[in-house]
């Protein structure tokens, strides 16, 4: 499988200068799906199912938890996942994750 973020340096989109122009070019489900598939790394499928992204919007993703243990959990790895995601895109594109319980 090709990761996104060779994409992103083929169409010259993974440079310090085009970091903007990346969050404009990616759309809000490949961000919920790279998210989806980072739960489900760091987590299993118990974590997928518990965690539920809802939205992305100005670099932050919404996401839905199904009890406070599960919130708490994300809470205190949110920067891994952030740095995860914008590794995996190639730019800062992900800015925070708010929780919604």
């Amino acid at each position: 499988m090709k990761n996104i973020g060779d994409y992103l340096t083929k169409k010259k989109i993974n440079t310090p200068s085009a970091h903007k122009k990346a969050s404009a070019d990616i759309d809000g489900e490949t961000v919920m799906h790279l998210f989806s598939r980072a739960v489900r790394a760091e987590y299993g499928r118990q974590g997928e199912k518990n965690i539920t992204p809802q939205f992305y919007k100005n670099g932050v993703i919404f996401v839905k938890i199904h009890n406070s243990i599960w919130a708490q959990e994300l809470w205190m790895h949110r920067g891994f996942f952030v740095d995860t995601l914008n590794d995996k895109i190639g730019g800062t594109v992900v800015k925070n994750i708010k929780i919604a319980t």
